[in-house]
């Protein structure tokens, strides 16, 4: 009896040495998705991302979360797509380019000299995400939501009113660009391809001069500082959005699901109703730094546009089906 009960007293000391998981421990642990993007820290940009990460905290309980890679740390846009292609990553922020590296049907909605104001591409991308999210889907990514990078306006260090005025530039094509690069069959200049981390110090050192950007972009980049003039016209709208890889997406619980779609939606479809008040703050923020601001002239717009329509037949076929194509760029005519 003794030995039994030295036996019995043995095993409930071991027992309550033993790491026991408190009731509904699996319920509270946390699940992290990393996340890479070229926004600077501290900008509007991750400042937005930031809240969004909060509210999926609070409404998943703590058991979901972003991590963010900001600045461009995990590299350029088509550097985090192979990234969250092999796992290495889960998700990221990026631009046209980095859709086009996902899947190509994407960049209509960026179609060059064909969307000129917002509301045009939120029709377009209204009508035609849903067929352009399946093809996504199909690569093993998943959109939580688009965004609106901005309208992209000429900086440079002349007054540039035509795309002859190009001539003289050393223009800056960001590496990957599938669209860009085309505009140099119809227009003389020098083209510099350069990855976005590279921009900056090619200002710096002069080996480009010349720059498409968003406002907004240019600023909190810091390439603003090293340009004089700025076109008052939209070239083109820049698109983007938030992507995941379905793999990871898969592998979260409906609600936990649920919750990233959801506030995915809701917190780009904010940042795209703040895009044109953000662009706007931008332009008047240089301008005080002394920014000179080139008017365009009715002809000079028929000119950009002339030259936006020959390069949008030139990879139309590169792009996506022709009858996607005549789609979205009926938008640009309303």
């Amino acid at each position: 009896m003794r030995i039994r009960a030295l036996i019995a007293l043995l095993l409930a000391f071991a027992f309550v040495l033993l790491p026991h998981a408190p009731s509904g421990a699996q319920d509270t642990q946390t699940r992290t998705i990393t996340f890479a993007t070229l926004a600077p820290p501290g900008s509007l940009i991750m400042r937005g991302l930031d809240a969004w990460n909060r509210e999926i905290r609070r409404r998943t309980e703590g058991s979901l979360q972003l991590r963010f890679y900001s600045g461009g740390v995990q590299g350029d846009e088509p550097e985090v797509i192979r990234k969250i292609r092999s796992g290495r990553l889960d998700a990221g922020g990026v631009t046209s380019t980095g859709l086009a590296q996902i899947h190509r049907p994407a960049l209509v909605f960026q179609l060059p000299g064909t969307f000129l104001r917002y509301e045009q591409v939120e029709a377009a991308r209204a009508a035609l995400a849903p067929e352009i999210e399946q093809g996504m889907i199909g690569q093993g990514f998943r959109m939580l939501g688009w965004a609106d990078v901005g309208s992209a306006h000429l900086f440079s260090n002349r007054e540039i009113h035509t795309p002859t005025d190009l001539s003289a530039s050393r223009f800056w094509v960001r590496s990957d660009d599938v669209i860009l690069p085309v505009l140099f069959d119809f227009v003389r200049s020098n083209p510099v391809s350069l990855s976005v981390p590279e921009v900056l110090g090619g200002l710096q050192t002069g080996r480009i001069d010349t720059f498409l950007a968003p406002p907004a972009v240019a600023v909190a980049l810091q390439w603003s500082a090293h340009a004089t003039h700025m076109g008052d016209t939209a070239v083109a709208i820049l698109v983007g959005g938030s992507v995941i890889s379905e793999r990871t997406f898969q592998s979260l619980t409906p609600a936990q699901q649920q919750v990233l779609t959801e506030t995915g939606a809701q917190f780009h479809g904010l940042a795209r109703r703040n895009a044109s008040r953000a662009e706007q703050e931008s332009i008047d923020a240089m301008v005080r730094r002394g920014m000179q601001i080139t008017r365009a002239t009715p002809a000079d717009v028929t000119a950009w546009r002339a030259v936006g329509r020959q390069v949008r037949d030139r990879v139309a076929s590169r792009i996506a089906d022709p009858a996607l194509v005549a789609r979205a760029a009926a938008f640009g005519e309303q």
